[in-house]
């Protein structure tokens, strides 16, 4: 697979530190630990690097390292989701869909898992029933037609607990778009389709949301199944009912406005195993 060429704010395979000097980074490629790990544990081979199909870990750019030569990143004038139950809604409740200009994003790089991540401020003056997008990537060849795995890492910026929307990431595709989001009593997939919806939620093994701690949230999908990890361990596998993801015409990926700092996103073109899954946790959490 190709990779495409952005501009970088920085020199590629080095960090910028607090007091703004460069140093060597000094980890491997999540992906090749994600091999290794799968290595010792006797089933390499599983996973392949052209599984890999989008990898964003925001150092100090917003440019993906792996994406489709085709990828486009929009800051701007970005693409809203034409289906869903906001179409039931009180036309008040769809000024979500409206720009806010008077409250620009703040986006910042921060230290992340490794080496740097995206912080992202949430806009109190939004209405919370859906997530709008502070950055944006058109990236519809890294998804496989039906199937594929979303995961990514992160940690709230001023808050614990799940007890109010927040939304973290979305993907789009043809029929419906999958957001990353908590709510009063819980942390969920939310499959939004044309006229109907569907939750998908962790289990209360899961402590929840805290302050300052990473989380890696996975989500697999295939026809007639769907899984939702935290920290590579299965919260909910479903089989019934499923609203299921079609990437024919159209791949979007949201980083969505909120109070907390997103890193290491990676977008897989076949579902996960939960030996995978459980590897990709304990890759990404070698430093």
């Amino acid at each position: 697979m190709e990779r495409p060429t952005y501009p970088q704010t920085h020199t590629p395979g080095y960090r910028i530190t607090e007091g703004g000097t460069v140093k060597r980074k000094r980890h491997l490629h999540p992906f090749l630990l994600l091999v290794l790990i799968l290595w010792w544990g006797g089933i390499a081979g599983a996973v392949d690097r052209n599984n890999l199909t989008f990898y964003l870990p925001f150092e100090g750019s917003y440019a993906p390292k792996i994406a489709p030569a085709t990828t486009e990143i929009k800051l701007k004038d970005f693409i809203l989701p034409d289906m869903g139950v906001f179409k039931s809604l009180s036309d008040d409740n769809r000024r979500y869909l409206e720009p806010d200009d008077k409250s620009p994003r703040k986006l910042e790089f921060v230290p992340g898992r490794r080496g740097l991540g995206l912080k992202v401020s949430g806009n109190p003056t939004r209405f919370k029933v859906y997530s709008y997008p502070c950055v944006q990537y058109v990236a519809r060849e890294c998804f496989a037609p039906k199937e594929g795995t979303i995961a990514f890492w992160m940690k709230p910026a001023g808050w614990s607990g799940d007890k109010a929307h927040r939304y973290y990431l979305a993907v789009t595709a043809d029929n419906c778009t999958m957001r990353f989001y908590s709510f009063p009593g819980g942390t969920y997939v939310w499959l939004d389709a044309k006229n109907m919806y569907r939750l998908i939620s962790t289990d209360t093994s899961w402590s929840g949301w805290k302050d300052g701690e990473w989380t890696l949230l996975t989500f697999t999908y295939k026809p007639g199944q769907q899984c939702f990890y935290v920290n590579g361990q299965l919260m909910t596998k479903s089989t019934d009912g499923l609203i299921e993801p079609e990437f024919v015409n159209k791949g979007l990926i949201e980083i969505s406005e909120g109070d907390q700092v997103v890193d290491e996103l990676m977008v897989f073109n076949q579902p996960l195993t939960p030996l995978e899954a459980a590897a990709l946790y304990r890759a990404n959490a070698i430093h």
